[in-house]
């Protein structure tokens, strides 16, 4: 049979990472309320924004992934998130260039990926630059993200790792890559809520709802231009 690929995926690792753009949703005429209910068919031609958690850390947020991809089977999706920051003023909003699997052993060479790893994604590529080049029109700045399996709280370890990427974010490259996988576009849209290190923990506690809401706002700004590219390049799945 046939199947529409006509929804936007809009997701976090948990909830409360969705809670200013769910507010924009519903006071705003961009999108309705209607529009975002996981439920409603819009057609073959139309984009039916959809929200889901994806689970936080790199394992949770690969499996939450693939598993949203085959349940709801997006035509895009866009990742809303906060992140520990290099050098960068807290509050600002980021989209993913690219994404690179960072194990700190591995930059201090005690350890090595094995050849076969895939350690880094370009989602400034052809697929995904229409949602790259939204969210950066609509404000975000445009770097790479290192994914790391653990928060780095060592200031010395974190220089280490900023040449790794401009930010530091759990669950990037695990979102980026499920996506991959199922020819699925995105962009990952980050608010710096902390400094990488040891102050990282404190300041993310005092920040990262400020820093939610302002990824939220840039992501939800770039919603006409995204919206706009999906309606014009979604098509229905081959008969499976």
């Amino acid at each position: 049979m046939n199947l529409p690929r006509n929804r936007l995926l809009v997701a976090a690792a948990w909830e409360p990472e969705l809670t200013r753009f769910r507010e924009l949703v519903r006071t705003s005429d961009v999108l309705s309320s209607e529009q975002a209910d996981p439920v409603q068919s819009t057609g073959e031609t139309g984009v039916s924004p959809v929200f889901a958690t994806l689970g936080v850390g790199l394992v949770d947020s690969a499996i939450g992934t693939a598993r949203k991809m085959s349940e709801l089977s997006p035509s895009a999706l866009v990742f809303i998130g906060t992140c520990g920051g290099h050098a960068l003023p807290l509050g600002s909003v980021v989209v993913a260039s690219r994404v690179c699997l960072v194990e700190p052993s591995v930059v201090e060479g005690r350890a090595a990926f094995p050849p076969p790893v895939k350690l880094e994604l370009d989602l400034a590529s052809h697929r995904d630059r229409a949602l790259h080049d939204a969210c950066e029109a609509a404000g975000a700045r445009s770097v790479a993200v290192a994914t790391t399996l653990a928060v780095t709280t060592d200031d010395d370890l974190a220089t280490r790792l900023a040449a790794s990427g401009a930010v530091e974010h759990l669950e990037a490259y695990a979102v980026a890559r499920a996506c991959a996988a199922a020819d699925v576009p995105c962009a990952i849209v980050l608010a710096v809520a902390n400094d990488v290190g040891s102050r990282g923990r404190e300041q993310w506690k005092a920040s990262h709802e400020e820093a939610s809401a302002r990824a939220a706002e840039i992501a939800f700004a770039a919603m006409p231009a995204i919206l706009a590219s999906l309606r014009t390049s979604t098509t229905p799945r081959s008969p499976a």
